[in-house]
Parts: structure tokens; C-alpha cells; sequence
């Protein structure tokens, strides 16, 4: 027995077996192991892209005064249809982290689920709890200088005709409609970088680089900003005529007399007509109220002025009149209450009313038109009046010959206002 023995200890004959016995434990366990990590990374990404999705809806249902709450909800009810994801008691857990450099309404977002792995459930107690954490944010995105308030269903900006359009900056239509930008024929040529509409956009509009369409909406920039009232100290508001004085230079056949008009701050002076039928006129630097009356210069009259913000306003406010005929280079000033204003229509003007921007090859309009209720046209050649302007109108209309930017050498009072996109940023 002793030398069977003996025999059998030095048989190596079954090595392999034996080996292959002892290796198989860690075979399985890594191949278990293995099948787990892939199936618990699908599941962190599934729920990684739920809480990103749940993020964002929450960032927009803040951004349009909805309830955030339900938003996430209904985004997480819709995710959870197609991963089968169930999330744990007291899940999600929505925060709102402060604001932060350019980063604003944020809404954080935490989901937790517990899933059975098939391998490490052999040993382990309980299922693994996995969470993912997602934060989004409103940040600062396009600068357009023309821009269409309206949030109705109603085109925002209409390219019509054969009109020219030369835009050195990005569109923004807040319309809901489809499409919110619209064309008219073929025969038009609008240039512009970028085009964003709150509904839908044509498939191409010829000249522009980059659609954006179903954007978020954004709030009117200058809503609530600036008071359009009449200050009580201006009294009773006088004819146009009425609020003019006279300079003179030099003598004799040499002597020329200029006509200006009295702005409030030099006078303490608004308007009950505005409405001009030839001749020159300056305008003082400072604000001129308007009171129920057109802004008109239909009559092939020559404005200049510096430093000038027009206020149409009253019970009945008036709008832009001017006509191809007429030389307007009017200014905004560069500081103070209406620092890059130009024009200024209060909230309470008829919607949709018309405002026409028609100047001659002479005419320059520097700084912003604000039109919150009425429709902005640009018509007949007012291309190079347009160069330093931003224009934001409840609706805008282009059938001429128009040149807005904001980068021209010699613009004074040319601004933008930033829209706003909602983004990931943790």
C-alpha cells in the first residue's frame, strides 16, 4: 500500500485536471463580475440621461414661470417608458443652486435606483443603490440685433418680396408659429449668421448660415425697464411749432438761421405733435415725449440730433412715420436713464402697430428702436439709416432695402441684448 502510494504521488499525469478545477471558481467569478460592470454601467448611463433630460425640462419650466416640479415629472415619467428605471423613495430630489457668473436659473437634478445585479447578488445582502446628478443652467447664447417679440403663433419676422437684407448679426423670433420666420417668394436676399425661432423654420432661408428652430423663448430684454410717463413737470403738452428757437451765424448774405427743438431736459417741454413737413431741424440732446402722436417726417424734412431718446407715449401712442425723402440722423445718448435708446414706444400702443423705417442714402439711426406692441418695417432704401441700430419690435417686416448691424465703424450708441440657452453645466 505504502508503494501505491508512493506510485500515485509522483503520477503528474492529472495536473491539468486538477489546475482547471482550481482556475474554474476564478473563470466564473470574473466572467460574473465582468457581466455585472457592463449591465451596472448601461444602468448609470440610463439614469445619467434621464437626470440630464429632467435638468434641462426643469431649467425651461423655470425660465417660462411653469411649475418645475411637474416638468421633471412628466420628462422622467417619459424616460423611465423606455428604460423600465423605477427610482427609489423620495426620488428625484430637485435643488436650485444660486446663480453664478453667467450661469442662472439652475435646477439640479439627483435620481437613485436599486437593481439586482445577477452575479454579485449571490453575495451581497442588498441591491446597490446607483445615482446620478445632473445640473443645468440658463447661459448667455445669441446677440441679436433684431429681434420679434411676439409669442403667439403669428410669424415674427417676415422677409417679403425682393427685398435686401444685409443683417451683420443673428435673428430672434420668440413666435410659436410654424414657422415663426417666414419668406415671401424667392426673390428676396437676406444675409444673416444666425436665425433662432421659438416654433419652427423653413427648411433653408437663402443667405443665412445657421436655424435654429424650437428655441427658447426669451423674455422682452427691456421689459418694465424704462418709464414711458410723461414727467408732471412738462404741464401741458404743445404743438411742435411751439417748442422751437432759432440760432443764428454770421452776418448779412452770410447769415444762416438754424431751427431747433426743445428736448424736456432743456425746457421742461413735450409734445402734442410731432409731425414735420419739410425744412431742417436739430434736436437738443435729451428726451422728447410724444403724447398720442406719430414720430412723422413724411414731408421730406431733415432731422439731426445727438444724445436723443424719442418716447412715444400717452393714452394713445403713436408710431414711426418716415419716408425715403427725408434725411433723419439722429443719435441715442451714450449714458443716463436711456443710455443706447433711440426709440421707445410705450407697452400700452395699439399690438401690432405699424412703425415704417424709410431714410435716404444720408440718414443714420444710432443706438435701439424698442417697439414692445407694434411692428417694426423696414422699407425703400433705408439700408444705410440702419447700419447702428438694434431693432426689437412685437413683430419685424422687411420689404426694402435694409443694412442693420452693430460693428460699423462709427456707431456711438449701437448695442445688443443677450438671449439666453439652456446648457448642462454639471
Amino acid at each position: 500500500m505504502i508503494r501505491f502510494l508512493r506510485k500515485l504521488w509522483k503520477d503528474r499525469r492529472g495536473n491539468a485536471l486538477v489546475i482547471a478545477g482550481a482556475a474554474l471558481p476564478v473563470v466564473v467569478g470574473g466572467a460574473g463580475l465582468a457581466t455585472d460592470t457592463i449591465q451596472w454601467v448601461l444602468w448609470k448611463r440610463e439614469l445619467q440621461r434621464a437626470a440630464d433630460s429632467a435638468a434641462i425640462a426643469g431649467v425651461n419650466a423655470k425660465a417660462q414661470g411653469e411649475t418645475v416640479s411637474t416638468a421633471i415629472t412628466a420628462d422622467l415619467g417619459e424616460n423611465n417608458n423606455h428604460t423600465g428605471n423605477s427610482l427609489l423613495s423620495g426620488y428625484p430630489q430637485i435643488t436650485y443652486p444660486a446663480d453664478s457668473g453667467n450661469f442662472s436659473n439652475q435646477v439640479q437634478v439627483t435620481l437613485a435606483i436599486q437593481k439586482s445585479l445577477g452575479f454579485s447578488s449571490l453575495f451581497l445582502s442588498s441591491a446597490p443603490t446607483i445615482t446620478a446628478t445632473a445640473t443645468a443652467a440658463e447661459v448667455p447664447a445669441l446677440n441679436p440685433c433684431a429681434r420679434a417679440l411676439v409669442t403667439t403663433n403669428t410669424p415674427g419676422v417676415t422677409i417679403g418680396g425682393s427685398s435686401t437684407t444685409n443683417l451683420g448679426c443673428p435673428v430672434m423670433s420668440n413666435s410659436t408659429g410654424n414657422p415663426a420666420v417666414t419668406t415671401n417668394g424667392g426673390a428676396y436676399t437676406f444675409t444673416a449668421p444666425t436665425v433662432a425661432g421659438v416654433g419652427s423654420l423653413p427648411s433653408a432661408i437663402t443667405g443665412v448660415t445657421t436655424l435654429l428652430p424650437h428655441y427658447l423663448s426669451q423674455p422682452d430684454p427691456y421689459a418694465g425697464k424704462y418709464s414711458t410717463s410723461i414727467p408732471s413737470s412738462a404741464g401741458n403738452c404743445k404743438n411742435l411749432n411751439q417748442n422751437t428757437y432759432t440760432t443764428s451765424t454770421g452776418t448779412g448774405q452770410n447769415k444762416v438761421t438754424t431751427t431747433h427743438l426743445y428736448s424736456y431736459e432743456t425746457k421742461g417741454v413735450c409734445y402734442s405733435n410731432f409731425k414735420f413737413t419739410g425744412g431742417t431741424y436739430y434736436l437738443d440732446a435729451g428726451t422728447y415725449y410724444i403724447d398720442s402722436a406719430d414720430f412723422d417726417t413724411t414731408g421730406g424734412t431733415t432731422l439731426y440730433g445727438t444724445g436723443v431718446t424719442i418716447i412715444l407715449t400717452g393714452t394713445s401712442p403713436g408710431s414711426i412715420k418716415t419716408n425715403g425723402n427725408s434725411t433723419i440722423q439722429l443719435s441715442a445718448p451714450t449714458s443716463g436713464a436711456y443710455q443706447n435708446m433711440l426709440f421707445i414706444q410705450s407697452s400700452n400702443a395699439t399690438l401690432n402697430n405699424g412703425n415704417t423705417i424709410n431714410g435716404d442714402s444720408n440718414s443714420k439711426l444710432d443706438g435701439t428702436i424698442y417697439m414692445p406692441s407694434g411692428q417694426l418695417s423696414f422699407s425703400g432704401s433705408s439700408a444705410d439709416a440702419t447700419k447702428c441700430l438694434q431693432a426689437i419690435g412685437w413683430t419685424l417686416n422687411f420689404t426694402g432695402n435694409t443694412n442693420i448691424q452693430n460693428n460699423t465703424t462709427g456707431c456711438t450708441a449701437a448695442t445688443t441684448s443677450s438671449t439666453k440657452a439652456v446648457r448642462l453645466v454639471a
